[in-house]
């Protein structure tokens, strides 16, 4: 806990002195009766308590006003929102010494994702201090119905202040997006994949593309935009194809939406017919003892997409389990490729986008990867 890690596993807690409630703020202190920090308490999870400051200081209105403020400082040195982008993430739970708190903002709307009960406890100061420093016409609750479950608190989706609006409109470098915060997967899009959405723009250029598990046709719409001769995008939702397709018409851009299970699409996909392929599947390990089935499952997509991939093409593959870290997302990869019987080198791996900060040392919070390896 020295060291600035933000969690407090139950198997670290020598004894509880007081009363706390599950929700209350809780002093930590060492051996010696060394303050280490204040965090939120629950005993019913693994992780009873949460750090929010490591200070000796009141955590009321004016500490959660402060935390957004600072959080809106970091994206500003970042260059968000911009002229070209105006989706982002505000606060990134533990990044910004807020755990249990996301907040997604697009153009003039945040969304709001609670995990845990001491935050959802506090829902009506979080909800002022977002609306008091970003002038949000419209604040979103989106409900984290696992995360309520396991931490012991109820969650419904709903507007939280202001406007009701089914559909926001916003911009990722210069795109054209609409974003449905109570209908869509997590808080209406992927803002974490917004930096390697725009580097697989950059590698597009003349390829023959495959954008796999495509929901609002993020990586698609960048590769069209950087001059792919050809994109398809695959996802099994009908909903996510009308979506991909009003996407490219919206911004004047050419790509071939089709629903279909990825797996399916890609057993029956021509060998080599495509020079850039790209995997971004949904949460295959959500707990420990998913992992052998989640290695299986991402072996096998990777080796189907090695297949359809030509020689001297890109194979972008994205893993966002946390409970598959990166050394482990690289032996599968290179698992996938001996099964495939093709070779592969890995050129460059990345994570989420720079306003997804983390703490130093606070690897359970690097849940994503994205590898790109060159196939020859």
């Amino acid at each position: 806990m020295w060291f600035g890690h933000p969690w407090v596993y139950a198997n670290a807690v020598d004894r509880v002195d007081g009363n706390a409630a599950p929700g209350d703020i809780v002093s930590l202190c060492d051996h010696d009766g060394r303050l280490i920090g204040r965090g939120l308490f629950n005993p019913r999870s693994q992780i009873p308590v949460r750090l929010l400051t490591r200070r000796d200081e009141a955590v009321d209105a004016a500490f959660f006003r402060a935390r957004i403020v600072a959080a809106r400082a970091l994206r500003t040195r970042l260059g968000l929102p911009s002229e070209r982008t105006t989706a982002y993430r505000l606060v990134n739970s533990e990044g910004d010494d807020l755990p249990g708190l996301v907040v997604d903002v697009y153009d003039d709307t945040a969304v709001v994702q609670i995990t845990t009960l001491g935050m959802s406890m506090r829902r009506a100061l979080l909800f002022d201090a977002i609306e008091a420093e970003l002038g949000a016409r419209t604040v979103f609750e989106v409900a984290a119905q696992s995360y309520a479950e396991l931490e012991g608190f109820s969650a419904t989706s709903r507007v939280a202040r202001g406007q009701s609006r089914a559909q926001i409109s916003c911009l990722e470098d210069g795109i054209k997006l609409d974003v449905e915060p109570l209908s869509g997967q997590k808080t209406g899009m992927f803002i974490d994949q917004r930096e390697n959405r725009v580097r697989v723009g950059a590698l597009a250029r003349g390829a023959r593309v495959l954008d796999c598990y495509a929901y609002a046709g993020g990586f698609g719409l960048q590769a069209a935009r950087g001059g792919a001769a050809q994109v398809t995008a695959v996802d099994s939702s009908s909903r996510a194809v009308t979506r991909i397709g009003a996407h490219a018409a919206a911004n004047g851009l050419s790509i071939d939406a089709v629903e279909a299970d990825v797996f399916r699409f890609l057993e029956t996909a021509t060998p080599g017919g495509y020079d850039m392929i790209v995997v971004d599947p949904p949460k295959f390990a959500r707990a420990r003892k998913d992992l052998d089935a989640a290695r299986k499952g991402y072996e096998r997509l990777n080796a189907l997409a090695l297949g359809a991939l030509a020689p001297g093409g890109f194979l972008v593959t994205c893993s966002c389990s946390q409970n598959v870290d990166l050394v482990e997302f690289e032996r599968i990869v290179a698992a996938g490729a001996k099964q495939a019987g093709r070779p592969v080198r890995i050129v460059e791996t990345r994570g989420a986008a720079p306003d997804h900060p983390l703490p130093a040392g606070f690897s359970e919070g690097q849940y994503l990867k994205v590898v790109f390896a060159y196939v020859p």
